[in-house]
């Protein structure tokens, strides 16, 4: 599917951010808004965009290119960019010959929205909100979600629904865009109202749960980036993971040192090099008996593992080799800070049953986290935290652990985080393994397909294929759908 993408506007009501660059190429932290956009809709799939540009319409080409990540992007450049919206989407009537969507490019939408709005049905999909903006544009929608009036609420009788900058369109959308521009009517409702009156089958997409965010001024901006800012942590964690060791002793440390590394060049390898480096300075620290000194390297090394996640989310930079090169950095931290403990203990009491329980510690660290990932990737997450596992897995938690080190530390009884990690991290991969079986006999003892689907939310069909009896008829068009 192609975006249409509106872009030429000069954002007089954004000066003086806009006074050298269009509105769409305005930083929210260090990321332009349009680049937001592109971003969400290469998460949703959409392969081509064609982007309408005219002030200062050099720096959005020379920062995009032909290509940005896999998205072919197509420019049409426009001279009279204050005319109104339709003035620019008209520009796109002889690159789109198929069903495309259509923003504004100082839109902001998680790829979700996108996704669900490409999935409706219509010859043209709006994306409206159940509530009250003043100066909008309206829409009365039926029950049926159908659209029977659109245009601005001061010149509208009756509406329910408040218009957002997106919708799915037919190529018909962009016949009503020539006629109402042939005609010298260049505001948006006209070209959807144009639509309804040619009997088009006009729907409502509801986005009144959904992240909508328009640049227009600088109080948008602002409420922008924080909610860019929220969404970059919370999304990382349930509501059971956020427990009260993270309200008090990390989220009021990793948030304020996010915002300011998200002002610096650093990218989140660097700050998983970084987090290594901690982890050395703490070993060599706990080998040479300075415990205080190491436990609170060891601290450092959790809090800038805990930053390298939110940067990569806030300023777009997560990729699976991104998130592999984190795991495979996390894993030989854990296995030198725990190495420097165990043998910086063991100077201290001479006992040679310290080297077993360092073993035990690393043995019960990989061993879990190795547990967790096979159960998600066979069963998948959403299946991970029905069984409430996430709850459970707190007690061996890195940044805990890391924690643990540290007050123990400076408490003088370095032996302590050893005990503890050697008990909690055996006991959850123990606990992970009867799990992992738990579920996959479960799955087996299924019969129908109504036992099993509610048990695959999320997840592949690999697990059915692998483990369910072959009596059981799968309906893959069902489990696509389902999934």
């Amino acid at each position: 599917m192609n975006a249409l993408i509106l872009a030429a506007g000069d954002g007089t009501r954004l000066l003086p951010l806009t006074m050298d660059k269009p509105k769409v190429m305005i930083k929210i932290w260090s990321v332009p808004i349009l680049e937001r956009l592109l971003f969400s809709l290469k998460e949703a799939g959409i392969k081509r965009a064609v982007i309408v540009v005219g002030y200062r319409s050099e720096i959005i080409i020379n920062y995009f290119g032909n290509q940005w990540r896999g998205i072919e992007i197509v420019y049409k450049k426009v001279d009279y960019y204050e005319d109104g919206i339709l003035s620019s989407a008209v520009m796109g009537e002889d690159a789109i010959n198929e069903r495309f969507i259509f923003l504004c490019g100082d839109t902001i939408l998680e790829p979700e929205t996108i996704k669900r709005a490409i999935e409706m049905q219509g010859d043209l999909v709006v994306g409206v909100r159940n509530e009250r903006i003043e100066e909008s544009v309206g829409a009365l929608v039926g029950e049926d979600n159908r659209i029977s009036n659109i245009g601005m609420q001061k010149e509208m009788k009756e509406w329910n629904r408040v218009v957002t900058g997106i919708a799915v369109c037919e190529p018909s959308f962009l016949k009503g865009v020539r006629s109402c521009v042939d005609s010298g009517n260049l505001d948006r409702p006209s070209a959807m109202q144009w639509v309804i009156d040619q009997g088009y089958d006009v729907r409502a997409f509801d986005m009144t749960d959904d992240q909508w965010l328009e640049m227009d001024d600088h109080e948008d901006l602002k409420r922008a980036g924080k909610e860019i800012f929220d969404n970059a942590w919370r999304k990382r964690f349930s509501a059971a993971d956020i427990n009260i060791f993270k309200r008090i002793f990390n989220l009021p440390i990793s948030l304020p040192l996010t915002k300011l590394v998200s002002k610096t060049n650093l990218k989140p390898y660097h700050l998983t090099l970084i987090s290594l480096v901690f982890a050395l300075l703490a070993c060599a620290s706990f080998i040479f008996g300075y415990f205080v000194i190491g436990g609170i390297f060891s601290y450092a090394c959790a809090m800038a593992d805990a930053v390298d996640g939110k940067i990569s989310r806030l300023k777009l930079l997560s990729s699976k080799g991104g998130s592999f090169f984190d795991s495979v950095i996390d894993r030989l931290s854990e296995m030198v800070i725990v190495g420097g403990l165990t043998y910086g203990v063991y100077m201290q009491t001479t006992e040679l049953l310290m080297f077993l329980l360092g073993f035990f510690a690393i043995l019960g660290w990989l061993g879990r986290f190795y547990l967790k990932e096979l159960f998600i990737d066979k069963f998948g997450l959403a299946t991970w935290k029905e069984l409430k596992m996430s709850s459970i897995e707190i007690v061996g938690h890195r940044d805990i652990n890391f924690f643990i080190i540290m007050i123990s530390c400076f408490a003088g009884h370095p032996i302590i985080p050893l005990l503890w990690m050697a008990v909690s991290g055996n006991f959850l991969s123990v606990f992970n393994l009867m799990k992992y079986f738990g579920v996959i006999a479960r799955v087996s003892s299924m019969k129908t397909e109504k036992e099993w689907l509610p048990l695959m939310e999320g997840g592949t069909t690999e697990i059915i294929e692998r483990f369910t009896p072959n009596s059981i008829e799968v309906n893959r068009a069902d489990m696509k759908s389902y999934n």
